[in-house]
């Protein structure tokens, strides 16, 4: 009988220890305590993270039975939407190959989180509260809480409401990381604007020209390393093949004019080519289309170079970044999609004096004008790699509150598509 009487006395014990260190959850047979219940019950009401989407009449089968068997699979489903939005990603992909396939360069990167069904009902068995499950999951992205409130206000029109929508959901396929949220750039394609925030105060805005419809700025994620002071530019082999042949077989004068010169690769120290001796016509075949060209051209610094004086360099797979332009007359405009992929910049001395003298380059700012005063092509390493992410958010809110709405200049409204229910 002692021995009977320990025992559950021990047992006790460790049920009481288990409540409060939070260790063994004893839930219904699907894991659900009736608190997680009420508090994921309340988040689908509203819709609080909009993450319902294909998901509704899987909701209203529930609000019908209760039956917590659904109640599991809208929890895996509504954490999956909210990593990993609501848009239709393969629709989204196959629209982009066929635009691809219309000759239109085109990439949107998704930043995708791992969401697996078995984690995340692992999670509500040992008790964890519902935001707690969620909360790795909702985007470190600013946009996305403004967004959501918006979206959650009301007050618009059908299609402010899908901007905001679209807006919010491109929010949750960027980068996931929240570091990459403290100090950052942040540039809104359509917007043709980039901003600089520190430690999530807004330093400065900039207006930008972005790549043009058919050659568009890539939406990704990257870490500027170095800025290049009176650069050089590599012209990429589709351009050169596109545009500068074309113009040096018409014009023999075109690459002095441009003081252009003709390489066996990008290294400015090596041999010139002369181009006389080069058959140009024969780079333009169809054969020729998608190998590697055995010829470089390359611009040299000058007042007339198309980087201008400088350009942020962020490392990527597509040889994209920011930089000076001489053509300074485009910025005057309201719509400004003209470049190739690149993102030129109105005022480029003032970021690159800013982050000279606020301490992100090794060198302070009287370093850096000494080397630009060379006009010799110098780099400039950043003390810290500095997040640069290019968004597409046709709704934007700003730090104030505000949203403002921006042309869909490369048809990603149009395109991407909620997914929905099977």
């Amino acid at each position: 009988m002692v021995r009977r009487w320990s025992r559950l006395i021990i047992a006790g014990a460790v049920l009481w220890l288990a409540g409060c260190t939070g260790g063994p959850h004893f839930g219904d047979a699907q894991g659900w305590s009736s608190s997680q219940k009420r508090a994921f019950e309340r988040i689908l009401a509203s819709d609080r993270y909009a993450s319902l989407c294909e998901l509704k009449p899987l909701y209203e089968e529930y609000r019908r039975t209760h039956d917590t068997r659904i109640l599991s699979k809208l929890l895996v489903g509504y954490t999956q939407n909210l990593a990993n939005s609501c848009i239709d990603l393969p629709a989204f992909k196959a629209a982009q190959k066929a635009r691809e396939e219309r000759k239109i360069h085109t990439k949107f990167t998704p930043y995708l989180q791992s969401a697996s069904a078995s984690t995340i009902l692992s999670e509500l068995r040992d008790g964890q509260n519902i935001e707690q499950i969620l909360q790795p999951y909702i985007p470190p992205v600013p946009q996305f809480g403004r967004l959501l409130s918006v979206w959650h206000g009301g007050g618009l029109t059908p299609d402010q409401r899908r901007k905001v929508r679209l807006s919010l959901e491109r929010a949750k396929l960027m980068k996931p990381d929240p570091e990459a949220w403290k100090t950052y750039f942040l540039v809104n394609v359509p917007e043709f604007k980039v901003r600089f925030f520190e430690n999530g105060r807004l330093a400065f805005v900039i207006d930008t020209v972005v790549g043009q419809k058919s050659w568009q700025t890539p939406i990704f994620s990257a870490e500027m390393k170095y800025v290049v002071l009176n650069p050089t530019w590599n012209v990429p082999d589709n351009i050169a093949r596109a545009e500068e042949i074309p113009h040096l077989l018409r014009n023999p004068s075109y690459l002095k004019r441009k003081r252009m010169v003709v390489l066996k690769s990008y290294d400015i120290d090596s041999t010139p080519v002369d181009p006389r001796r080069v058959n140009w016509r024969k780079y333009l075949r169809p054969e020729w289309k998608k190998k590697e060209l055995p010829y470089k051209l390359v611009q040299l610094p000058a007042k007339g170079n198309a980087l201008g004086r400088v350009k942020f360099m962020f490392p990527n797979g597509n040889f994209v970044y920011m930089h000076d332009t001489p053509m300074k007359s485009l910025f005057k405009r309201n719509y400004r999609a003209y470049s190739h992929g690149c993102i030129r910049l109105a005022r480029p001395m003032e970021m690159l004096q800013y982050l000279a003298e606020h301490g992100y380059l090794s060198k302070d700012w009287a370093g850096v004008r000494a080397d630009l005063d060379t006009w010799k092509l110098k780099t400039v390493s950043l003390v810290k790699p500095i997040p640069v992410h290019v968004g597409y958010f046709t709704a934007y809110v700003a730090q104030g509150g505000g949203v403002r709405f921006f042309p869909d200049i490369y048809g990603y409204d149009k395109i991407m598509q909620l997914k929905k229910a099977q």
